[in-house]
């Protein structure tokens, strides 16, 4: 797997692919580079049918990823037609990761903050150390934080919590992430890795296409209601009952053995 800078890596081990971060200098802020070499890593990724599960993380001990590289916006921001550029750039990036068709975990480590808690909240999983913290800043900088971003923050989070969230601006540690419903499961930081690592490897021995058909569906329920293409959803289902995958779990169940999938 290969990336167009060195301030994104990735790679893939076996049936899990990585895209790290790589700016522990800077606590992993997502400069204009990294956020437009996204979507080519997650296309990689989807593509490759040996992948069955992304994860996303960053590179050091300090961050996940703290916000977007807020020291460039007086190149990037300077008006009208820039800021919406950059904007659309940065959806880009986000989409990438949320519309992937396979299961997308992220690995948190201290500082999810702004377009990182984004990307964080993109993802299908989110499993984060006891150090670590969330925030969405904007209100304390006067940034206008995109609506699609609070769309897929807020579908995470009561609307209550939500609120607060964006409203204060103010940080929340693990426990409150873990309580609130922002992250799934929250582990010593010496565990991090293993933690993730173990739960996707359950991913990883499950159907392929089992797998993909959930997540388009998954997909579907959050899109506007004009826009739902239940039947793409469907045709997924279908398929996966056309599948030797099908007959292989139905042998495996009967036989009382582990199922070796194939994904077709």
């Amino acid at each position: 797997m290969t990336s167009s800078t060195e301030f994104l890596l990735a790679r893939k081990e076996g049936a899990i692919g990585w895209m790290t971060f790589n700016n522990p200098a800077k606590h992993n802020a997502i400069s204009v580079e990294m956020a437009r070499a996204v979507p080519a890593v997650m296309a990689g990724f989807d593509a490759d049918p040996e992948i069955r599960v992304v994860v996303v993380n960053g590179m050091g001990e300090r961050a996940f990823a703290a916000g977007s590289n807020i020291s460039g916006f007086g190149e990037v921001r300077t008006n009208p037609e820039q800021n919406r550029a950059y904007h659309d750039m940065n959806e880009d990036s986000y989409n990438a990761v949320y519309a992937c068709s396979k299961p997308t975990i992220a690995m948190i480590h201290g500082y999810c903050i702004g377009g990182g808690l984004d990307f964080a909240s993109s993802c299908d999983i989110r499993i984060c150390d006891d150090r670590a913290q969330f925030a969405i800043p904007a209100v304390k900088l006067g940034l206008g934080f995109s609506w699609e971003g609070q769309v897929r923050l807020s579908r995470l989070l009561s609307p209550a919590m939500a609120r607060d969230l964006f409203f204060s601006g103010r940080r929340w540690d693990a426990e409150q992430a873990l309580r609130t419903g922002l992250v799934h499961q929250v582990v010593p930081t010496a565990e991090l890795e293993d933690a993730v690592r173990a739960y996707a490897a359950v991913i990883a021995a499950n159907a392929p296409l089992t797998l993909r058909a959930l997540k388009r569906g998954f997909l579907e329920q959050e899109k506007p209601a004009g826009q739902v293409d239940m039947q793409a959803a469907q045709d997924l289902i279908d398929a996966c009952y056309r599948s030797q995958d099908y007959l292989e779990g139905r042998d495996a169940f009967a036989a009382k053995r582990s199922p070796n999938f194939k994904g077709n």
